[in-house]
């Protein structure tokens, strides 16, 4: 479901770097389907992912916000840019503070879902415009 692909390369090696480890933490989360098809209890693994991604998450935005400002990235879109960052990390801080125990299937998927729309559209829609102008 979460594969690196050569069209979501930009070019900058760093961020594409980051963006195959955010796509590696994503892929793990997606492995846990499998054990919870098999009975096996995920919650904490997968907490343990969510947490980590979020903090990877930062890390990387903060990075790439940094990178589009030495390279004078148009300011509005760079907001707008911004706005999207946040609003991510507060996704993943809501999916924190879910209860997933009870149905971990269906929330992990969820998230999955979340993740692979947001990451491949982020990087393919957003991320390639800041390319453009570096």
């Amino acid at each position: 479901m979460l594969e690196w692909k050569k069209e979501y390369n930009l070019g900058i090696e760093e961020i594409d770097n980051q963006h195959k480890h955010l796509f590696e933490i994503a892929a793990r989360v997606g492995e846990l389907t499998q054990d919870i098809g098999e009975g096996i209890d995920c919650y904490d693994d997968f907490m343990s992912i969510l947490n980590e991604l979020v903090d990877y998450t930062i890390y990387h935005f903060d990075y790439e916000e940094a990178y589009m400002q030495k390279n004078n990235f148009d300011n509005d879109e760079f907001l707008v840019h911004q706005v999207e960052h946040k609003m991510f990390v507060k996704k993943l801080e809501k999916f924190q503070e879910t209860d997933f125990d009870e149905n971990q299937y269906e929330s992990i998927n969820n998230m999955l879902t979340f993740l692979v729309d947001w990451i491949v559209h982020h990087i393919i829609d957003v991320d390639s415009k800041y390319v453009k102008v570096s």
